[in-house]
């Protein structure tokens, strides 16, 4: 005998706990997912595709941790930077970016304490233990690094 299962359209509850699996009669059942996996519910109902990562290429050197940060200047340029033991590599459209490598003071230990904001082709990075950096993009392949000059503070309360 041939199983019939009905066509779901709506996944507004997520995953249910196994305890509820085949309870029919509730409403959340028919509309909810024994198991998501790699989907992401939407909450109008529908599921899409999870994003992914891509290997795009070898980091300078794989024996030393680094950090992958974001660079989005606009819906058309966005950049991966790489930040490594005193480095920064710069990645767009899934490969690097010529041979474009800025000099940072950042060390291995350091990356993952790093706070960064961004405005435009500007990134400041700070850390507790340096001074304040300002990363600018002037153009695809010309970036510099200078110190952040703090116009009046700070100031210790």
């Amino acid at each position: 005998m041939t199983a019939l299962y009905p066509v779901q359209d709506v996944f507004t509850r997520g995953e249910i706990s196994p305890r509820l699996h085949a309870r029919a009669s509730l409403d959340l059942y028919r509309a909810a997912l024994a198991k998501c996996e790699n989907f992401v519910t939407l909450p109008h109902g529908g599921i899409r595709a999870r994003g992914g990562t891509y290997f795009v290429g070898e980091v300078k050197n794989s024996a030393k941790r680094t950090r992958a940060i974001p660079f989005i200047f606009s819906s058309e340029q966005a950049y991966c930077l790489e930040f490594g033991n005193q480095y920064i590599r710069v990645y767009a459209y899934g490969a690097r970016v010529g041979t474009v490598e800025v000099a940072s003071p950042y060390l291995e230990a350091d990356l993952f304490d790093l706070a960064f904001v961004q405005s435009a082709d500007q990134m400041w990075i700070t850390h507790r233990d340096y001074p304040p950096k300002v990363l600018t993009r002037t153009a695809h392949t010309t970036w510099t690094m200078p110190d952040f000059e703090l116009l009046d503070g700070p100031y210790d309360w």
